[in-house]
């Protein structure tokens, strides 16, 4: 629909040019039925382009609501631990005991997201730890990266 509305906006915009510069009265340039489906096509484009942008400052407005939202969370956590808070993960039934400090040194990785949002809550009716259903046989690799910012498989660099 938004190809047809274009395209007769271009032909209303022609037909208008046509018809102010050109020495020929506007019913042999277009039939007044053509004319009056051009306008119609017009005002259907205007209605719309209207619609697109009430959409998009919508999506504007809950997109700097969850963002006000993600920013009062950061700085909750911020305030309720200075970095070191310990954390146990329970992955895969394995557990891992690290610090925040550790979780948060990539900025943008998994963890820095999940807890710098403050949705992601440990399971606080049985441990009280935070839950990840994966493998644990390479998170251990992951952490030792995290706390060290280097890869080691098998002791090797």
């Amino acid at each position: 629909i938004l190809f047809e509305s274009v395209f007769f906006f271009f032909l209303f915009t022609l037909t208008c040019f046509l018809a102010v510069h050109s020495p020929f009265k506007m019913e042999s340039v277009l039939p007044s039925s053509s004319y009056t489906a051009v306008e119609d096509a017009f005002r259907s484009f205007i209605n719309t382009l209207t619609d697109i942008q009430d959409s998009a400052q919508q999506k504007w407005i809950q997109f700097k609501q969850q963002r006000s939202t993600l920013e009062r969370n950061m700085a909750d956590y911020n305030k309720q631990t200075d970095g070191t808070q310990r954390i146990s993960l329970d992955v895969g039934g394995t557990v891992f005991n690290t610090t925040s400090e550790t979780l948060l040194k990539q900025e943008e990785s998994f963890f820095w997201g999940m807890l710098r949002s403050g949705q992601w809550q440990p399971d606080k009716t049985e441990t009280g730890q935070y839950f990840i259903d994966r493998s644990p046989h390479m998170f251990g690799i992951i952490l030792d990266y995290l706390r060290h910012g280097e890869m080691r498989v098998d002791g090797n660099k």
